[in-house]
């Protein structure tokens, strides 16, 4: 155990014994909350982060043919198949006060959702003033070894300007559309995330940021204090080009950065080319700082209950309309809300 990590172990050691909870518990929330991202907005940002309860007050929720379904989301689901489900607004969106433009999270509070699954441990008995304090951390057997979720949630995505000649997308000409531009990739409801392996240590192993629908995997640098790019997601739907080498941190936090109105997630600011044709890019820098860990809920997975709205398993938004060519390409002005943050597929998979 280093030096530095010795405060902040007997810290949350002293919160267990007076709460009465378990302390690996404690003690995973405050790594949770100690290594929540720093998340620059794009300085042209118009459509901000949300909270999940302020989201579901404005929308209502559709069946595919739009009839409308009462969902109680603050009961019990109904025992219906809400993948089929939707989710749109209650009134047309326009205006300087339309919901879909969120929150500025560096002048509201506004909540990101961190989700804890575990490899081992928590130990369900409460810690007693015995315990051994280098065992958390130093004892690879016992140590705490889990993976954590940031998910943010913003409550429009905007598309892309792609240039079409009929109905095929084509790259431009020195800059120039000879066809007819198109938006798009527009969607209600965006659901971004960035991930962390702990592996028995008061620091993370391995950073997951994911990129529209792929992603890159970063190392830890303990002595260098910053992520190092290690590879990105296997067999990405999207190939990324080179994504940033590293990934740094500003007082033991990530820092990343989220573009403009698409909300991807990158490791440096600038322009980032993600799609080659027809040829998409986000543009992030420094404008509005959400510091996340002022306003994170913390949920662990198989250790006491989750809110109701994560049991939907419909879409975050509209469905798919104004297509061009095959509709499961996604070249669509409109294309399917996200669904929701339990999802099959995992960052990282837990070992033997």
């Amino acid at each position: 155990m280093t030096f530095d990590a010795l405060p902040f172990l007997i810290l949350c050691l002293c919160i267990s014994w007076c709460s009465g909870q378990p302390a690996d518990l404690i003690e995973v929330e405050a790594l949770v909350k100690k290594w929540a991202p720093l998340v620059w907005l794009s300085p042209d940002e118009q459509y901000m982060p949300m909270s999940v309860g302020e989201y579901l007050k404005n929308v209502n929720v559709v069946d595919s043919k739009g009839n409308q379904v009462q969902i109680p989301w603050n009961q019990d689901l109904p025992k219906i198949n809400t993948k089929q489900l939707y989710l749109i607004p209650k009134s047309e969106p326009n205006g300087t006060n339309s919901f879909i433009l969120g929150r500025n999270p560096s002048q509201y509070p506004v909540s990101i959702y961190a989700v804890v699954t575990y490899c081992t441990g928590p130990q369900s008995s409460t810690t007693t003033r015995g315990v051994d304090t280098n065992t958390v951390y130093d004892n690879k057997e016992n140590g705490l070894h889990f993976h954590v979720s940031y998910w943010l949630f913003y409550p429009y995505n905007e598309g892309k300007e792609v240039c079409f000649l009929g109905r095929v997308p084509t790259l431009k000409i020195f800059n120039t559309c000879f066809g007819q531009k198109k938006s798009i990739g527009n969607h209600l409801g965006d659901w971004e995330h960035m991930s962390l392996e702990f592996d028995g240590k008061p620091y993370p192993d391995k950073l997951f940021l994911a990129v529209h629908n792929s992603g890159a995997y970063y190392t830890w640098d303990e002595k260098q204090k910053y992520f190092r790019h290690e590879k990105d997601a296997e067999k990405p739907i999207i190939p990324l080009p080179k994504v940033p080498p590293i990934l740094k941190t500003q007082g033991g936090h990530p820092v990343i950065f989220s573009a403009t109105g698409s909300h991807g997630l990158w490791a440096s600011p600038g322009e980032h080319a993600y799609f080659r044709v027809p040829k998409l890019t986000d543009q992030n820098g420094y404008g509005y700082p959400w510091k996340t860990w002022n306003n994170i809920e913390i949920y662990h997975l198989g250790q006491g209950s989750l809110p109701l709205w994560m049991a939907f398993k419909g879409k975050w938004g509209n469905p798919k309309s104004n297509c061009m060519l095959w509709q499961k390409l996604d070249l669509c002005e409109y294309t399917e809300g996200p669904a929701g943050i339990i999802r099959t597929n995992k960052d990282f998979y837990c070992y033997s």
